[in-house]
Parts: structure tokens; sequence; C-alpha cells
């Protein structure tokens, strides 16, 4: 089968900005641009030496291959626009995405194939397609040859690659390009705003590119997360204290640096509250200081049975000697949990509470708290009200999405699992008393 020697081009952003140029240098002619914005349609359509342009599909005129390459999202109703217009049925038809299946055309066309090119994108910056990875897919097998040739004039690697390992991909690329990239903007916007030249990281970046041709990206990794070191990242958090969601950013990226490092980050502290402020705490208990699940069979009292983490204890018991207030809020019954927590010195315990809201603030009334002077963790839509009701509401990781939603801090340690202990730490760090005295090493 012969190459196709005449194209139009569906589309006027970046990628095909970059490619229908390339496609012309190669030997075949462009006949028209199609875009929503007649401007930009025009733009390219003057670069490709004032072929025609388009903003309506049925002004296309007949080609041996239309290669659309628009968003993601607006293939699929391009496809049947196309094939409701009467397109012509010999034709071949590509698409340039990396997450988009070569269903979307297959489906309409016989001839239909997939050409993503591995490499980002933008209008003012020129690429070297020799350079480019291309990755093909087709209908049948004449129709990925012809895919296949037409890639090979463009670059130097041409694969052929199915959808599923395309999309892989398609996420790789997002890791390893976007990711990154928005990395640097915000790194820019840091020492713009401490007032210096943010071009002085530009070494640096090239650098940690130029290492992964000697090593692996987990050899070459450096910096306190995969150090272990604690101190500097709490610094660097409290560094980013008006930027909350670079606060997220900076504890996600570097919560999956030490995984990988295999030096889970299980205390890195990172409440987005002042925790000087808190004078008192209250948990639930089921899905808290409990696991999610309970025994059936009954307790002693004929209740179902629960679980207690003795690190939460531990922390319970440290935190009383340290002068907080702590609370027990549960709508259980079971006598157990109240020796439990009676035991270890919580000096208030709420039983069969129904309505916790109303319970919460009995508690605060009778101990002269504030609002922001208390922390409260709950796991489940009974917490909700009482959630939002107190300064810093907390959640284990297993929470509720309802309750995730409405936490300034959600745990990285599920309920029952040491959550509690996660919360009356940081607290306990922030106000100096972890470990501050004689008390901390006895129960």
């Amino acid at each position: 089968m012969n190459l196709p020697l005449r194209f139009c081009m569906i589309g006027a952003g970046n990628v095909a900005t970059h490619l229908a140029p390339a496609l012309l240098q190669n030997g075949l002619t462009p006949l028209a641009v199609y875009s929503r914005s007649l401007c930009h349609a025009r733009e390219l359509a003057d670069r490709l030496g004032g072929v025609q342009a388009a903003d309506q599909l049925a002004e296309l005129p007949r080609a041996d291959l239309y290669v659309c390459s628009v968003r993601d999202d607006a293939l699929p109703q391009l496809a049947v626009q196309m094939k409701a217009l009467g397109f012509p049925s010999d034709a071949l038809y590509v698409h340039t995405a990396g997450c988009v299946s070569l269903a979307v055309l297959g489906e309409h066309f016989r001839r239909a194939a997939v050409l993503y090119p591995l490499q980002t994108f933008s209008k003012e910056v020129s690429v070297c397609w020799r350079e480019v990875p291309l990755f093909v897919e087709a209908t049948d097998a004449e129709t990925r040859q012809v895919v296949q040739q037409l890639a090979e004039q463009l670059s130097d690697t041409v694969q052929p690659l199915s959808g599923r390992a395309r999309e892989a991909l398609h996420v790789a690329a997002v890791f390893a390009c976007n990711f990154p990239n928005h990395c640097y903007a915000l790194a820019y916007s840091l020492l713009q705003e401490a007032g210096v030249a943010p071009a002085c990281l530009n070494p640096l970046i090239r650098q940690t590119a130029r290492k992964l041709e000697t090593v692996t990206p987990q050899q070459g990794q450096t910096g306190p997360a995969v150090r272990g070191d604690r101190q500097v990242m709490q610094r660097h958090f409290e560094a980013l204290a008006t930027h909350k969601d670079w606060q997220h950013i900076y504890r996600v990226m570097s919560q999956s640096i030490a995984a990988m490092a295999h030096k889970p980050l299980y205390h890195f502290d990172m409440i987005n509250y002042d925790l000087k402020k808190i004078r008192a705490l209250a948990f639930d208990v089921d899905g808290v200081l409990s696991t999610n699940c309970v025994l059936l069979m009954p307790g002693a009292e004929g209740g179902p049975l629960r679980t207690a983490h003795i690190k939460d204890g531990y922390a319970m018991q440290l935190a009383v000697k340290c002068g907080l207030q702590l609370a027990i809020i549960t709508g259980g019954r079971s006598e157990a949990v109240r020796t439990r927590y009676e035991a270890l010195g919580v000096q208030s315990v709420y039983m069969g509470a129904a309505v916790k809201l109303r319970v919460l603030r009995e508690w605060m009334q009778r101990e002269q708290l504030q609002a922001d002077e208390v922390l409260y963790m709950g796991d489940d839509i009974p917490d909700y009200e009482v959630m939002q009701a107190v300064g810093c509401p907390c959640c284990p990781a297993d929470a509720a999405e309802e309750i995730k939603a409405v936490a300034c801090y959600v745990s990285p340690r599920a309920g029952g699992e040491g959550c509690v202990r996660d919360v009356l730490e940081q607290v306990l760090r922030a106000q100096g008393r972890w470990m501050a005295n004689a008390e901390a090493f006895g129960w």
C-alpha cells in the first residue's frame, strides 16, 4: 500500500503545530487545517504555505490522511461528526493521543491508527523529530505498516504499542514531565517570593536530568526524605505555612520518596494547625481508638469485642500527665472501653452518645474550652457535626470521604492502628512536652 500523500490537519494545538510542518518537510502535501478557532486554523495554515483554514468540518477537502490532534475528550464526538458528514471511507484516520483508545476512530473508519509522540510540545519551542519516540497502533496489519513507514520518515525511534501499554506510557510521561515541570514552577515562585533569582536553580535541574544517563532515579535520589531527616522536613513544612496546598504536595512527595527507600515517615508533623493552642482532645472509639471491625462474639458484659492500640494508650496517659484534657465520645456502651481509658487517666468518658455534638458542647462548657483549643478525631458520619465544631478536626486514613473533606489532617495511620498516637505525639512535640521529662519513661 502506498503512503498517503495529501493530508488535512484537524486541530491547531501544540502537537499539531509541530507535526503538520514535519509532515510537510517529509514529502506530504497539506490541504487544509481545521480548528474551532478560525484564527488558530489560519495561523497554522499560514505556516504550511497558506493552505485552506476552516472552522467547520464540512469545509475540509477530500484527503488521503486525516490527522486528528485535538483534546482527548473531544475525539469521540469528532469521530462521530466526521462519520456523519461522509468523510471518505478509504482514507487513513490517525489520532495522536496517548490515553485514548484506537477504537474511538476504529469503530467509525476501516483504516484507523494511533501515532503517539512521546514528547512535550510548546508552540514557541522547537522540536527535533528525529529524536522523538513514536508509538503506533492500527486496526489491521496493512494499516499498521503504512503508519509505521510514515512514522519512520519522522523519527529514528518507532515502536508498535498496544492501547493499554500506551496508556501506562502516558501516565508515566505525566510523572516524568508534567509533574516535575509543575514542581519547577512552585520552586520558581518560592524564590521569587524570597527575592532570589529563579534561574539559579537551572544548573541543579540540568544535573538532575543528566544523572539519569548513569544511574537509575532510585540510585540518584537525594534529599531529606530519602535520608529520613525529619527535623529538616519539619522546618521546610513550617516555611510553607502560607501555602497549604504546597504543604500537601511536599508531604505526599516526601512520604512517597521515603516509602520507596523503605523509610516510611510515620511521624512527619503535618497537622495544618497551631498545635500550641490545643488544651484538649476528644476521640471516637470505633474506627479511631479501635479498628473498624468488632468481634461479634460477646465480651464479658455481653457486647462485641473491640481492639485497643498499645501505643495509643501510652500517648494518652502521657498527654494526661502533661496536663491536656482528654475525652472519649462514643455511641457504644461497652464498660470495657470505660475501664480501659479511665485507667489511662482519661478524665471524661461519654458512653451511649446518640448526638455527639450535644455531648461535645457540654464537655467544652464544663471544662471552659474554646473551639480553637480542641482537637477532635472521628471517622464516620456521626462525627461530621463534631468535626465542624472544633478548631482542629482530624481523622484516620480509612475515615469516610465526607469526614476527610472537613478534616484539617488525615493521619497516615488507620483507625485502631496508631492514628491517636500520631496526633497526640504531634501535639506534645509542638508544645515541647514529648519526652521532655522523666514522666515520659513510665506508665
